[in-house]
């Protein structure tokens, strides 16, 4: 897939899969397929494997190479398919980019480097390297999490490299999302990357969003964009609103263990968390299947 055919499938509502495991903490790519299955069957325009809440950070580059794999197998074309290959050593991150390329991804997601002390310049030569070694399209992950946060100016800057399609504008700021787009917007995909400001975000003009909680609420995500796109801005707002205590359990108990104890919960049991995150046990898991009911997520 070429970078401006990326750019404008960077819409909707991607997924941000986590990353399924065994009871003994091995990856398990069967419940990978089947959870990447229940993404597209409910409307997801796009998947993303291997991110942040995805526990990148506690797999290995050999684990990571067989994630992409196996995502791409369990996709098989039918949506996009973007493997995040960050890493604060841009030689990593270019390995991984190859393995992306060798698995059958259509594009990379990439943060900045989040070395100490990294500095705008080094940022940029980071991204001019990735694009100048690009077999895939770059997709710029700017997240709120990692301690490197990109301005829309930065943004933009990077936006003018021919390889990148789109960013995930991690900022929960939406003046910044708008800055953004403004800046950004003629020449790369803006998608909104925080689950809070996807309202705002479609109504200021940004094509779609990544979300961690679709994993275990596609639907309710893709119903949102589709009444929005058909002018039901009520029934969106209604909606919008119904998952405030549901983004609440995010911050109470945390990602990603929060999204696999939902996905328990709705039938999709995708195992435990891996270190320095801590698996849920029985009084959370229940708090979060009470607010489940409530919002209407699940009778």
């Amino acid at each position: 897939m070429s970078t401006t055919d990326l750019k404008d499938k960077l819409k909707g509502i991607y997924v941000l899969a986590i990353t399924p495991m065994t009871d003994t903490l091995a990856f398990d790519p069967a419940a990978l397929r089947r959870n990447i299955d229940h993404y597209i069957t409910s409307g997801a325009h796009g998947v993303v494997v291997g991110g942040t809440y995805a526990e990148y950070p506690s797999l290995t580059i050999d684990e990571r190479k067989q994630l992409f794999t196996s995502a791409a197998d369990a996709v098989a074309g039918r949506v996009p398919l973007l493997c995040c290959t960050a890493a604060s050593g841009t030689d990593e991150a270019s390995e991984l980019a190859h393995a992306a390329k060798l698995a059958g991804a259509d594009g990379v997601m990439v943060t900045p480097p989040y070395v100490s002390e990294v500095r705008p310049q080094d940022i940029l030569y980071h991204f001019q390297l990735l694009n100048e070694a690009a077999e895939l399209p770059i997709f710029i992950y700017n997240s709120a999490s990692i301690g490197v946060h990109l301005s829309p100016e930065e943004i933009a800057e990077l936006a003018k490299l021919d390889n990148v399609a789109g960013v995930k504008q991690g900022a929960t700021d939406l003046h910044a999302l708008v800055r953004t787009v403004a800046y950004a917007g003629k020449d790369i995909s803006v998608m909104c990357g925080s689950d809070g400001l996807i309202l705002g975000g479609l109504a200021s003009g940004l094509p779609g969003c990544t979300s961690t909680n679709a994993n275990f609420m596609t639907s309710e995500f893709v119903a949102l964009y589709n009444e929005f796109q058909q002018g039901e801005n009520a029934r969106a707002i209604e909606r919008y609103y119904r998952w405030q205590p549901i983004r609440d359990l995010a911050r109470k108990y945390g990602q990603p263990a929060m999204v696999k104890a939902a996905l328990d919960i709705i039938g999709l049991p995708s195992g435990p968390v891996r270190a320095p995150f801590r698996t849920l046990g029985e009084e959370a898991r229940a708090d979060i299947a009470r607010t489940l009911q409530q919002t209407g997520i699940i009778a």
